[in-house]
């Protein structure tokens, strides 16, 4: 069987893609560096998206058993994507990323080491960590070094309040793994409630972040006291975020959990946005906020879980 373009998007999880290019936007602003500075971070996005396609292609490529029982209908159990293709694309993937971040600082930058540490949680948790305790949490890891590889042209990676907003952010995102872990056969809500919580409690260490704009390097000297577009749009994802995650606990089901799932995914750009609204402004956002469109529209024809 022919390997299609469509499946091997699917591999990927494109429209997340998207959303990993939004992490490392949003650390590259928050920490002081320039929208115009195209060179700064374009390739510090392209090493985002790079790894993570990457890393969804490896999960596919390590769960193939797993979703031959399942998932059957997913790229490499149907067939649609040949599993040479999808290690060549894992592996050649995390090569790529890693070359895009010594292209944009070096290889003895810190650029260079957070992607290396990225690359090998993303191993890692593929390899044998997702079915651990630890396999949310190592997750996690990867988002959170996703958005610091954004804050690695910085000193020190912008200081403890950039470290703060990568572990909340890290967290957040162990949440959504935790519900995740339910999506294939649905019934229970331990799981739910457990990855709701965490979610509910990374949004406060996020308003938290929002809220000492002044803590980052090179503070926006026209900041408000209080940055009110900031905290409303994160409200408004911490809105969106419970509904989808309760209506799931009420009513277990596969579908409803996906739902869930894909809420939380999609509303990292989100998240992002909310955080440099707050610490840089409404117009650097938008440039975030762009990231979203093509995130969400892919989402509607290719899953995102």
């Amino acid at each position: 069987m022919r390997t299609s373009i469509r499946s091997v998007l699917q591999l990927v999880r494109l429209p997340n893609v998207f959303t990993a290019a939004a992490d490392s936007l949003a650390g590259w602003l928050l920490v002081g560096g320039a929208l115009g500075d195209l060179a700064g971070w374009a390739p510090l996005a392209g090493a985002s998206m790079a790894l993570y396609a990457a890393g969804m292609a490896l999960n596919d490529w390590f769960d193939l058993d797993v979703d031959r029982a399942e998932r059957p209908e997913r790229p490499l159990p149907s067939g649609k994507v040949a599993v040479g293709v999808a290690a060549a694309i894992g592996w050649g993937g995390l090569a790529l990323g890693l070359l895009a971040a010594a292209f944009a600082r070096g290889f003895a930058s810190p650029t260079f080491a957070v992607a290396v540490a990225l690359a090998g949680a993303i191993v890692g948790y593929n390899a044998g960590l997702k079915k651990t305790f630890l396999g949310p949490w190592a997750m996690g890891s990867c988002r959170a070094f996703n958005m610091l590889l954004g804050m690695s042209a910085a000193a020190s990676l912008g200081g403890p309040i950039a470290w703060l907003a990568a572990a909340a952010f890290g967290t957040f995102v162990a949440g959504v793994t935790w519900i995740s872990r339910s999506e294939a056969h649905g019934g229970e809500t331990r799981n739910l409630i457990i990855g709701l919580s965490i979610q509910d409690l990374a949004l406060l260490g996020l308003a938290a972040v929002s809220l000492a704009p002044g803590s980052f390097p090179e503070p926006w000297a026209g900041r408000p006291l209080i940055p009110l577009e900031g905290l409303l749009v994160l409200a408004l994802a911490a809105l969106a975020i419970n509904a989808a995650a309760s209506r799931a606990i009420r009513e277990p089901s596969p579908a409803l959990i996906r739902r869930a799932v894909k809420t939380g995914v999609l509303s990292l750009v989100w998240l992002d946005v909310a955080l440099v609204a707050s610490v840089r402004g409404p117009l650097p956002a938008l440039a975030v906020a762009a990231l979203w469109p093509p995130a969400f529209l892919l989402a509607r024809r290719l899953y995102a879980t």
